[in-house]
């Protein structure tokens, strides 16, 4: 199985919340786990919130981001799906952000993985996979 992880299913399993060990079941088991590089501006951006908040201090934000960024097999540029992206945001009147991780899953008939209850009805109203958690 192919699944597409967004940021905040990452930060699930990384911060071992509630939901953190079917997420990690899914990791483990799948066969290529994907993201856009997008995924990687978010949740270094959140970490230097997180650190800002003194919620972590510099060195476990770093740790957690090498952490976090080893979820993933292959990342996509933004690029190869920015026009699908935006359309899509345009259409369904949602965040473009959450559309590149929508948009990469239809592409690849993946399973989206996200904490967003938002985006997962999104996903599932337009016939994408969306792991059930």
């Amino acid at each position: 199985m192919t699944i597409v992880l967004d940021a905040s299913a990452a930060f699930e399993v990384a911060f071992n919340r509630p939901h953190a060990a079917p997420i990690r079941e899914l990791l483990l088991n799948a066969d290529r786990v994907l993201a856009p590089h997008l995924f990687i501006n978010e949740v270094t951006n959140v970490l230097a919130k997180y650190e800002k908040g003194a919620y972590l201090d510099e060195q476990n934000a770093q740790l957690t981001l090498a952490l976090m960024l080893q979820y993933v097999d292959e990342y996509e540029d933004s690029g190869e799906n920015a026009v699908e992206s935006l359309h899509e945001s345009i259409h369904l009147k949602h965040p473009a952000y959450d559309m590149f991780y929508f948009t990469l899953a239809r592409r690849n008939a993946a399973t989206l993985v996200t904490m967003d209850a938002t985006l997962a009805q999104i996903a599932k109203s337009q016939g994408v996979s969306v792991a059930q958690l």
